[in-house]
Formats: C-alpha cells, sequence, structure tokens
C-alpha cells in the first residue's frame, strides 16, 4: 500500500488525554495507508489479551469487508506500511489485528503531565493542556483545554435518590440505594453535566398511619434517644403489623387515624409533624455522614393533593377512566397491565403523587434533560407505567429508572414489618469497632481520637465499596469481615495502597523534578502508568453506563499495580533521576487513587 499525506498528524498533541492522544495518533497513520473512503475510528481500538502484543489494537474486519480481502492480508499490508512517530513506536500484524506499540518515554511522560497537570480534575471533562510542565516537584497549572464531545454530556439532570421513609428505620437495605446515588452523581458532574440532586421521602401513607396509631394506643408518650429515632419508630411500625395481622378488625382502626390525616384533624396532624421530624433530624445527620447532599428534598405529603387534582384533570379529559370506583391507566394492549392512579375510596397512591412530583420537578428545573430516578428494581414495571402515562400527559424528557438489585442477609430479604432488618446505627457500631480493632492493632501508639476517626473512613470505605464493586443488577448478601478485609478486592485494599504512595512522598520531603529525569522508563514503570493513562476512558464509561462497578473494578487493579510498584521498584532509594522520576509516579497513582475513591464516595486517607 502506498503511504499518503498526512500521516505526519500523528506526531500532533490533541486536546485529550494520552491514551486518547496515542489512539489518535495510530488511527491518522492508519488513514494514511488506507483509501480516501476508509474510516478509521478511535473508538474500534482494543486492549491487546496478552502485553506482550503490544498496547493498542486495532481490528481490520470491517476494512476487509470494504477492502475484499481477508483480515489477515489487511493488518498485514497495514502494518509494512504505516509509519510511527510522535506517541507510537511501531506497528505489527497479529493475525486480523494491527498492533501498535507505544513508545514508551513519550507516553510515560504525557501521562505523568496529564495527572500531575492538574490532579484534582484528572480523567474528568477538562484537563490541563499537555504543554504543562513539571517543575521543581510542583503542579504547574496551564488553561484547560476545549471540552470533549465524544463522550461527554454537557446536560442537565435531575438525580433523585435516597427515598427513606419517616417513621421506619434507616436500614442496610438503604445504603446500596445512597451509595448508587452519590457515585453516579459524581460521575456525571465529573463528565460534564450539570447535576441537580433530589430525594423524595416518603412522609405519608399507611406506614405512617399504621405507626401514629401503634404509637398512640400502645406508647403514648413515651420519647426516643437522640440518633435511634429510626429504630424507636420502626420498632412501633413492626409491633402495629404484628398486632393486625394476629387481629385483622385492627385494620379499620387504622384506616381511621389514615383517614383523619388526610382531612386535616388538628390532633394526629400535631402527632404527625412531631415524629415525623425525629425521622427527618436523623435521616438528614446520616445524609450528611455518608456526603449526601441535596439540591431539593421532595416529600410525598407536598405532592399528594396536587396529584389527585391532577388524576381528576386526567378523568375528565378521558386520559384515565374509571374502574370499580377507582381511577386507572389502562395499557394491558401494551403489555403493562393496568396502573392504578387513584383508590375507588378516593385516596392517593404512590402513582398518585408521582405524576405531580414530575410536574414539580419540571417546573423548578425547566430546562432540565433528563430525570433519573434510582430505585430498586421491584418497581421496574411501576415505572415503565409511570413514565407511559407522562408520555401520554405530554412530557417530552428523557425518564430512566436506574434499578439496582437488593442488599439481603443470609437469612433473606429484610423487612420493616416483620423487623428483621439491621439498622444503619447497629451496622455503623459494628463495622467501626471492626475496623477500629484492626487500626489499634497496628498503630497501637495512637491515641483515640485518630484511631476513631481512622476507623470510621475504613468502615465507610468498606461499606460504600463492598457494595459499588458489584453490578446494579446483581444482588448483594453483604459480609462485614470481608468488606473490612486489607486483602483481595475490598475498599480498604484500595485506601491502603493510597496511603502507601502518601508515606513514601511524606518520606521524601521536598524534592525537585528536572526535565531529563523523565526519561528511560522501564517495562515496569511504563506498566503502572499504562494503567494510569486508562482512568479517564474508565470514568467515561462509568458515567455513561451508570455503572460504578467499573469504577471500583479500575481502582482495585491500579491498587495491585500500585502495590506490586512498592515491593518491587526502590524509589527512596534509587539513584537521583530515577527517584525523581519514580517520585512523580508515585504522586500520579496517588492522585489517580484518590480520584477513583472519590468517584465512588470514598475517603482517600494518608495513613492507616
Amino acid at each position: 500500500m502506498e503511504r499518503k499525506r498526512g500521516s505526519g498528524e500523528a506526531g500532533k498533541r490533541g486536546s485529550g488525554y494520552a491514551l486518547e492522544r496515542a489512539k489518535e495518533a495510530a488511527a491518522a497513520i492508519l488513514r494514511s495507508a488506507l483509501p480516501e473512503d476508509a474510516a478509521v475510528s478511535v473508538s474500534e481500538f482494543e486492549e491487546p489479551p496478552q502485553k506482550e502484543m503490544g498496547d493498542l489494537a486495532y481490528p481490520c474486519f470491517p476494512l476487509a469487508k470494504l477492502m475484499k480481502k481477508s483480515p489477515a492480508d489487511v493488518a498485514k499490508g497495514l502494518a509494512v506500511s504505516v509509519g510511527s512517530g510522535g506517541l507510537i513506536a511501531s506497528a505489527e500484524a497479529v493475525g486480523p489485528y494491527v498492533n501498535f506499540r507505544l513508545d514508551r518515554d513519550a507516553f510515560s511522560r504525557a501521562v505523568l503531565e496529564d495527572v500531575i497537570g492538574d490532579a484534582a480534575a484528572y480523567g474528568g471533562l477538562r484537563k490541563v493542556h499537555p504543554s504543562t510542565r513539571l517543575r521543581a516537584g510542583k503542579e504547574q497549572k496551564a488553561c484547560p483545554a476545549p471540552e470533549r464531545s465524544d463522550w461527554c454530556g454537557g446536560q442537565k439532570l435531575i438525580v433523585e435518590y435516597g427515598q427513606p421513609n419517616t417513621h421506619k428505620e434507616v436500614h442496610v437495605g438503604h445504603l446500596r440505594n445512597f451509595f448508587l446515588g452519590l457515585s453516579v452523581v459524581r460521575l456525571a458532574r465529573a463528565t460534564g453535566n450539570t447535576v441537580i440532586t433530589s430525594s423524595y421521602i416518603g412522609d405519608v401513607g399507611t406506614h405512617v398511619a399504621k405507626c401514629l396509631w401503634a404509637y398512640r394506643k400502645f406508647h403514648d408518650g413515651e420519647r426516643p434517644e437522640k440518633g435511634s429515632e429510626g429504630k424507636f419508630l420502626g420498632g412501633i411500625y413492626t409491633e402495629a403489623s404484628r398486632r393486625i395481622e394476629e387481629d385483622e378488625s385492627l385494620k379499620e382502626e387504622v384506616s381511621a387515624v389514615q383517614r383523619a390525616l388526610e382531612s386535616g384533624d388538628p390532633e394526629w396532624i400535631a402527632l404527625w409533624k412531631e415524629t415525623r421530624q425525629w425521622s427527618l433530624d436523623e435521616m438528614y445527620a446520616i445524609f450528611a455522614e455518608l456526603g449526601c447532599e441535596f439540591d431539593r428534598v421532595y416529600f410525598e405529603s407536598e405532592v399528594e393533593e396536587p396529584g389527585k387534582k391532577l388524576v381528576r384533570g386526567l378523568l375528565k379529559k378521558g386520559v384515565a377512566k374509571e374502574s370499580q370506583g377507582a381511577v386507572i391507566m389502562d395499557f394491558e394492549s401494551e403489555g403493562l397491565g393496568v396502573f392504578l392512579l387513584l383508590k375507588s375510596d378516593g385516596s392517593s397512591l404512590y402513582a398518585t403523587k408521582e405524576l405531580a412530583l414530575a410536574k414539580l420537578k419540571f417546573s423548578e428545573y425547566k430546562d432540565t434533560d433528563a430525570s433519573i430516578h434510582i430505585v430498586d428494581v421491584r418497581q421496574s414495571l411501576y415505572f415503565q407505567q409511570l413514565f407511559r402515562t407522562l408520555q401520554i400527559m405530554g412530557f417530552d424528557k428523557r425518564m430512566v429508572h436506574l434499578s439496582y438489585d437488593f442488599v439481603t442477609l443470609k437469612e433473606g430479604a429484610m423487612s420493616s414489618r416483620k423487623g428483621n432488618v439491621i439498622t444503619y446505627g447497629d451496622f455503623r457500631r459494628e463495622m467501626v469497632r471492626r475496623a477500629a480493632d484492626e487500626t489499634e492493632k497496628r498503630h497501637g501508639d495512637w491515641d483515640k481520637e485518630r484511631i476513631a476517626s481512622t476507623a470510621w473512613t475504613i468502615a465507610e470505605g468498606a461499606a460504600k465499596f463492598g457494595m459499588l464493586k458489584q453490578d446494579n443488577d446483581k444482588p448483594i448478601v453483604f459480609d462485614v469481615d470481608s468488606a473490612l478485609a486489607f486483602d483481595g478486592f475490598t475498599g480498604p485494599y484500595v485506601q491502603y495502597a493510597h496511603a502507601r504512595m502518601s508515606s513514601i512522598l511524606g518520606k521524601a520531603g521536598s524534592w525537585k523534578l528536572e526535565a531529563g529525569s523523565l526519561s528511560d522508563f522501564t517495562p515496569e514503570e511504563f506498566g503502572v502508568l499504562r494503567k494510569v493513562a486508562a482512568f479517564p476512558e474508565v470514568v467515561a464509561a462509568a458515567a455513561r453506563e451508570f455503572r460504578p462497578s467499573l469504577m471500583a473494578q479500575y481502582a482495585f487493579e491500579l491498587a495491585q499495580d500500585a502495590s506490586a510498584f512498592y515491593r518491587d521498584v526502590p524509589v527512596l532509594n534509587a539513584g537521583t533521576e530515577d527517584r525523581e522520576r519514580r517520585l512523580a509516579m508515585v504522586r500520579a497513582i496517588r492522585a489517580t487513587l484518590a480520584r477513583a475513591l472519590l468517584l465512588l464516595g470514598i475517603r482517600a486517607p494518608d495513613e492507616m
């Protein structure tokens, strides 16, 4: 094949991160050796299955159809005719693939400049231009490059998560929702989206009536201890459920309480407000402790009456219809069954309030592109029915149900009604106790405050990582011992790798990095930096697919590489130039681990 003009572009630096620039360079090299009508996309490049086979692989199957040759013949022809330059060192044919090898020094320097140039934003939408230089061990920032449009969002999203009910306990089952929502929000923001965070709290309904009925009848005047409000009210709710199961005639007393609440009875409303605040005080404290911040908190109580009015309007317009006294949307012909909007006695349902909630959200945030609802998988059909109803009503916004499976106990699924839940408070205390024991074994000279602070950082990281490492559609049987382990696929393992890198930098003190130090990278050093270079692509994929599990897997793999580097490559005791180069690498690894943990909602400790 004849080499065409334009191949010189392969050596130019674009505005992307190092790995993307390398792919762009390889794509330009291929285009220069192909007919004008042949397309080569950066997204088509793959990572070879074995490191010995190269660093980037381009599959020639689409080109084979165009050129009417076998993929292997196309690969051979390209490999002998393409050139090199910039970040690309060489190319060779491996079966139906053209495999490229990166220039070890040029690529490694580019990765270090990417990370150290703007460590706090590495992997996100914007980055420091490659002209950034490393001087005297300091981070020199340049102007941000233009926004990347290939995978970055630039959309305005409402992400709704954190939807516990008042008058019940916050328990381990809720935590997967909290952790998933927090990470999805951080990933979306990192990739250039504007995110409005919202929580929708269930503060009315049958469960509230049950709790208030049992409280007034059996516990009138009792008060919960601070920090145990949810457990106190949850216990009363469980008691109410048990008593009603034993004597179904009590259902009418509960129904009377619910009717009194919906009609605005002053005495019941006063009790509702007081007990509701007990729940909210504890709930907000938990949100704050876990880093879950909300721009807007919605309550079922604020959309109940507007929801009833809206449903009556749908009935009047002929959009909805009556069935045995209830108001429904009939989706039988669409395979979605019947969507119940209002009970026959006129009382509201989730759907009644959710329709009004959607209208309220989009009236408050008019320029929003999409609304993402993070709710467990049991509600999948419900959300299909809800979104279809909103579509019929004229809503043209994108609505997404991001579902996830359950967190279970060995005994089975948890249930507030049955009372077999592990409350957040109990779970937190047990996690921190075990983390504190381990920390004290390692650091017997630390004072209690230091141990307690570190123990919470480890416990929180273990809980978040332990739930986020699973794909959203996989159930979780949470094991405290496994989650807290310092070895294996765990949060503490990744946190410890970060702490090790911090320790090296702390011992190094002040140091000066000369330009000449960024050369002669060893294969081991290049391997670690190749993993660091993959971070932006993982951020993009995790954000695009709403899959924090991709980030957890990457963080674990980078921690493994960091641990091997710590074990096998001398840093502090190396010669001057090797020492400077490797300290720059330690800084880059540490920054990338910190970013990965941050996007999972996990703190990165400097000591453990």
